[in-house]
């Protein structure tokens, strides 16, 4: 199988199967957990986002990160080998020029083909979210909160933002109610079960019980409030804040 099929479905997630060329700054993963290195992409984000403020290119930022996040749980629920390629020696991130704002893209340099069987009873996918989130995620999420200033949890709160929101579009593609509070429960379970020790942190800031809200675009609907302010409207005077935003 080749590399473009073994990908097929992750650019979802942010990955791509080749390296975007001309990028605009190509950073291995284990290089983003310098805060120097850190500071680098955030200053070079900020300023193609429009603005001098770290806060909001790492808080934006995360929300990509998450990418990763959403692919390693859907890889792992699938016992998909890939999962075990997302490692952090193996995976860059390259920032990307584009005609709107500018994206990020994932790249892993070697997919492997290995073999992965799952127990099936949810412990072992817990304890390999655990050991990626301390091992891959916790070191860049802590170079980014120092080159930016801004608290480690809230940057696990946009990353939180972007994952919930895969798993309502996932929930939304379920051909049941039944199937769908089986995505949601699941989900929640996994990120419950990780210890605050895999964080750094006091307590797990992804142990989030989600909240609702009426969609002031469709009165007869509900919207999911998000775990933190993504700050987007910081961003341009006419954006104003989302529907779900948690400060209004």
């Amino acid at each position: 199988m080749g590399d473009t099929d073994r990908l097929q479905g992750a650019e979802r997630y942010y990955i791509r199967p080749k390296a975007v060329e001309n990028a605009v700054a190509t950073v291995p993963l284990t290089e983003l957990c310098s805060p120097a290195q850190a500071e680098y992409l955030l200053t070079t984000y900020a300023s193609m986002l429009g603005t001098e403020d770290k806060r909001i290119a790492a808080a934006i930022f995360c929300t990509w990160v998450a990418g990763i996040c959403g692919a390693k749980y859907a890889l792992l629920a699938a016992a998909d080998p890939l999962a075990h390629a997302l490692r952090l020696n193996n995976l860059s991130v390259q920032l990307i020029r584009t005609e709107g704002y500018p994206e990020f893209a994932f790249l892993i340099h070697d997919q492997g083909n290995g073999t992965y069987e799952r127990d099936g009873d949810g412990k072992e996918l817990s304890g390999e979210l655990g050991m990626f989130y301390s091992s891959v995620v916790r070191p860049v999420i802590a170079a980014l909160a120092e080159a930016s200033q801004t608290k480690a949890v809230m940057l696990w709160k946009h990353v939180y933002n972007q994952l919930y929101t895969f798993i309502e579009e996932d929930a939304l593609d379920a051909p049941s109610e039944c199937h769908r509070n089986l995505i949601h429960g699941q989900f929640q379970a996994a990120l419950w079960e990780l210890t605050p020790e895999v964080f750094g942190l006091r307590s797990n800031p992804l142990r989030i019980t989600p909240k609702f809200r009426t969609d002031p675009a469709s009165p007869h609907d509900t919207i999911s409030v998000k775990a933190t302010c993504c700050l987007a409207y910081k961003l341009r005077v006419d954006h104003g804040y989302c529907g779900g935003c948690p400060i209004i």
